[in-house]
Order: C-alpha cells, then structure tokens, then sequence
C-alpha cells in the first residue's frame, strides 16, 4: 500500500497547470476585452450617423439651403417654354373630307423690375438658412450631453458592480467564520444570522447593480446603434485641464453671442419684423417686364391660314 502522507505530500501539478491555463485565459480575455473597448470620440462619431434626432435637424437644415436657394430666384427672370398641336377634321355633306393641322409654340420671359416683397422674402429665406444651422448647433450639443452621460453612465454602473461584488465576497467570508465559530461554539446563533443576513443584503445589492449596468449598456446602444459596447475606461491618473478664465463674467459674455438658442431668438425677432415688412409690401407698387414670343403653323386642306406666322410683345 501506498504511504498516504506520500500521496499528500506529492505536488499537484496538473491542478497547478490547469490553474496556469485559467490565468492566461482570463488575461487574454481582459486583454482582449480592453482592444474591443471604444473611445468616447469613436461612440460620438457612431451616434452622428444613427441618431434619429440629430438627422432630423441635420435634414431641415439642409432643406434650409434648398429653400434659400428658392427664394433667390425671385431676383431672376424666369423663361416659359410651351407648345402644342391640334388636328381639325370635317365631313360635309356631298364634299370630301377635309382637315387641318396647327402646331403652335411660345416662349413666356418675366423679369421683376421693382417688387420689395421679392427682396424681404430673400432676406427671411437667409435668415431661415441661419435658424436652421442653429438648431442644428443645438442637435450636436444635445447628442454630445446625451452620448457623455451614457458612456459615463455605464463605466459608473460597472464600478457599482465591481464594489458590490468585492462587498459580497468579504461578508461571504465573514459568514463563512461566523459558521466556523458557531460549530465550534464561540458565538451564538444570533450572530450567523445576522452574517447571513448581512450576505443576503449584499447579493441583493450585486443584483440590482448587475441590473443597472445591463440597463445602462442597453441605453447606450440605443444611442449608438450597436450592440455590445464596451466603453474604455478613465484613464489614471485623471488630468483635467484648467479651466479659463476663472471669472463667470466672460462666460455670460460669450454666451450671449455664442449660444444658438440666444441666437435663434435674436434672428427669430428678425424674421418677425421681415414679416411685417412683407404684409406691408403687398400693398405697395411692383413693376415687371414680361414678354412673349410664338409661332404658329397650319398645314391642310381645311386651314384657314398656310403657313407659318410669329407674334411677339413685351409689357
């Protein structure tokens, strides 16, 4: 038989291996893990593309271009093209059949001479170019909020996690004494129980973290548009710059020339008064310069005129 204190004393090396491959796969997974982490630039970049409000906002204010651009032809005379043909035909009693073919073409030029309405409408069209791109400026802000909140939402709710199962495993231990010292009769049963409960507590925190992490990461998703994202961790130490200037003074300052929603109320009072401007210039005089030009030509048995005749006038 065998000396079971040789059998105890024998080192375990396949535990001692199988141990060895368990780290090296978890650093690889850690590592692996750390490579597929985005940054919050690369998340920002992905909402941009995906976000159903930015896109909206970044689509009316490229219908703002196409507006404005509409508006400016107003100052520009505008050329119509338009032709037609006709076929008459009769059958009178006791004569043959006869009939005629008219081709008729024209072309229609107008040019505003004097409209004041023309002009105001291109200014509000200008203006509105300029609202939009404030909106936008708006959208950007709010998606940067709306991203940052969530990328940091996430790596606040792993730090719950991982503080809460650290939690877990030193009140597991001191439930696990606590047994230890009741079999042996150094404490009561009062005590194991109120570890047991400490433990309890603390697997309940562990899940409702775990929740809200799953919760957190699912939002971020919605935000970005992929699934599974792993945002990278702060970087340590943490080094914020200063910030400047020190005083509130220079940002009150800035703010008020700088901040779209400031600038959109302050162009949407000048919309308002070009609007005014525009109910004011219905009434007034307006002078155009229209002209016209067509050909006409008849070809039959049963034309009144053969041949080709032209017109043209100008107002």
């Amino acid at each position: 038989m065998r000396d079971p204190r040789a059998l105890k004393s024998r080192p375990q090396t396949g535990h001692g291996l199988s141990r060895l491959g368990a780290a090296l796969a978890l650093s690889m997974l850690a590592a692996a893990g750390s490579a597929q982490a985005q940054s919050l630039q690369e998340l920002y970049d992905a909402a941009r593309a995906f976000d159903a409000q930015y896109l909206s906002a970044r689509a009316l204010a490229d219908s703002a271009q196409y507006k404005a651009a509409q508006a400016e032809a107003l100052s520009r005379p505008s050329l119509g093209l338009g032709i037609t043909a006709k076929r008459d035909e009769s059958d009178p009693p006791n004569f043959s059949r006869v009939g005629a073919t008219t081709l008729s073409g024209g072309l229609q030029g107008k040019y505003a001479l004097y409209n004041p309405g023309n002009k105001l409408i291109i200014s509000q069209a200008q203006l509105g170019l300029t609202v939009s791109q404030a909106d936008l400026e708006v959208a950007e802000q709010d998606l940067i909020v709306r991203v940052s909140q969530a990328y940091f939402d996430v790596l606040a709710a792993q730090d719950a996690l991982g503080t809460a199962r650290a939690s877990k495993a030193m009140i597991a231990e001191q439930l696990a004494s606590a047994k230890r010292n009741f079999e042996v009769g150094t404490q009561t049963i009062t005590d194991t129980r109120e570890a047991q409960a400490r433990y309890d507590l603390a697997l309940a925190t562990e899940i409702a973290a775990d929740n809200d992490l799953r919760l957190k990461s699912v939002t971020l998703d919605q935000l970005v548009g992929r699934s599974g994202v792993a945002p990278k961790p702060l970087a340590v130490p943490v080094a914020l710059p200063a910030v400047t200037p020190l005083t509130v003074d220079p940002w009150v300052a800035q703010a008020e020339e700088l901040h779209p929603l400031i600038r959109k109320a302050q162009l949407g009072l000048e919309v308002a008064k070009l609007e005014t401007g525009k109910a004011r210039a219905a009434d007034g005089v307006t002078v155009d310069l229209n002209g016209t030009l067509g050909s006409q030509n008849a070809r039959g048995a049963g034309a009144q005129l053969k041949g080709t005749s032209s017109t043209a006038a100008w107002a």
